[in-house]
């Protein structure tokens, strides 16, 4: 039958589950998002107006460079103001339509048969409007984003602060059903079950991974599934690594088809940018063992502070993905502006780095924050869980019956 007549076109069978639920509490116009995005249209001053059309006269240049430029923005009260253009790509122009198309006819003018701009093509494949400025700010930065659900009415910053409270609980709830649910079904059959997939090569784990995710279309969603494992003792941590370089792999193929079925240079680019970014990542990281082990005793050492004090994993989080960036990115600013100055910020920062690490290894202020017979204590656990589950992989309960 004809495309257009498919009710599963562009939707995925969870997305027609949970679309009409999450439009209870909020429904967004995406449109003006789009353009928001985009940004706004650049005004370019016009060389020539056509008088005849009922066009504003361009003001004439001033001598005084220091006078009143009032007469740049004066209008004619029956005409329309020509001194300026703006040239309108098309992925803006569609969603002005989309946002308001009553206000997208009545509300912008083209320029043809106003200014010469619009008669020797300046816009190129653009579309040139006299008044998409205006346009902008009125349908796209002073309306209202969120157009329905409960939260509407508190306005666009209220109301998304609630959507996304909501929305977090929610996805808090869900993840610690999951891991309840799956410390219920894992410690039976299903769990001999792991435990016996975890006795595969490393690579053949890392194709695992890949396949999962290529299938669920989210790393998140199998590192979030598999995560819970290791905190119940099913799966080893060593075997966790390859699992998640794996999804990282796979989780590259929803943007690969996705650049595919358009085939324009700029998503393809984009798209193989993402897979060889983690594929030399997973080299430098994987292949040779000595070098594997830094991310595996990172992974050690936060969970061993983290057992400790529950504030660590946010603090973590907010150290690797929010201080860190924004520090690159303000040396990156200062490198801009300043070679010179962007240097010495570096080496400050450089110095300050060494100072903290010889403070930490070799004056011992890592035991100042957790002594040593806690982290003793803590490695010595960690080995006996793993013990158990080498064990395991030996000598499955079926076989010792």
């Amino acid at each position: 039958g004809d495309k257009s007549d498919d009710p599963l076109k562009d939707k995925s069978p969870t997305k027609i589950i949970t679309s009409p639920l999450a439009k209870v509490v909020i429904s967004n116009n995406k449109y003006i998002i789009n353009a928001l995005s985009l940004g706004a249209p650049a005004a370019l001053a016009a060389s020539w107006v056509n008088m005849s059309a009922g066009c504003e006269p361009l003001a004439r240049r001033l001598e005084d460079a220091g006078a009143s430029r009032a007469l740049l923005t004066r209008r004619l009260e029956s005409g329309k103001a020509c001194s300026t253009y703006y040239c309108v790509g098309k992925d803006l122009d569609s969603n002005f339509k989309k946002i308001s198309s009553s206000g997208y006819t009545s509300k912008l003018t083209k320029c043809k048969g106003y200014i010469a701009e619009a008669d020797v093509n300046t816009c190129g494949k653009d579309k040139c409007y006299l008044d998409a400025g205006a346009y902008y700010s009125a349908y796209v930065e002073e309306k209202q984003i969120i157009k329905g659900g409960f939260v509407e009415g508190a306005g666009d910053i209220a109301g998304g602060l609630i959507a996304l409270c909501i929305s977090l609980l929610l996805l808090g709830g869900g993840l610690l059903g999951l891991c309840k649910i799956l410390k219920f079904l894992f410690m039976g059959t299903a769990r001999r079950v792991i435990i016996k997939a975890t006795k595969l090569n490393d690579y053949v784990a890392m194709l695992v991974g890949v396949v999962i995710t290529v299938i669920v279309q989210s790393s998140s969603v199998t590192t979030a599934t598999l995560t819970p494992l290791c905190g119940v003792g099913v799966l080893p941590l060593a075997k966790m690594l390859p699992l998640t370089l794996g999804a990282n792999i796979g989780t590259t193929a929803t943007a690969l088809i996705a650049a595919l079925s358009s085939f324009t240079h700029g998503a393809v680019h984009i798209a193989l940018c993402h897979l060889f970014f983690n594929i030399i990542g997973i080299l430098i990281w994987f292949p040779v063992p000595l070098i594997r082990k830094v991310p595996l005793d990172a992974a050690r050492l936060l969970g061993l502070y983290a057992s400790h004090f529950r504030f660590v994993p946010a603090l973590y989080i907010l150290a690797a993905f929010v201080v860190m960036p924004g520090i690159f990115l303000g040396v990156s600013a200062i490198f801009d502006a300043s070679i010179g100055g962007g240097v010495v910020v570096m080496l400050f920062l450089l110095a300050l780095l060494c100072i903290f690490l010889f403070w930490w290894i070799r004056l011992g202020g890592c035991y100042k924050v957790l002594s040593k017979e806690a982290r003793e204590e803590g490695q010595r656990a960690l080995e006996e869980a793993d013990r158990e589950i080498v064990e395991e992989q030996a000598c499955p309960p079926e076989a010792s019956m």
